[in-house]
């Protein structure tokens, strides 16, 4: 387990990841972000799209 975890955070940290790792978790930053302000039930349909 310790070696996945070891793995997967030098996969993180490594120049290739960035590329692909930035915009990804840019968009999940502004959706939690909207998420978060709105606080209502128009973001459901949105939600169950994803999941």
């Amino acid at each position: 387990m310790k070696e996945i975890f070891l793995e997967l955070l030098g996969f993180f940290f490594s120049k290739k990841s960035r590329i692909f790792l930035i915009p990804f978790l840019l968009v999940l930053l502004i959706f939690s972000v909207f998420f978060v302000l709105s606080g209502n039930a128009t973001w459901a349909p949105f939600v169950y799209a994803i999941f």
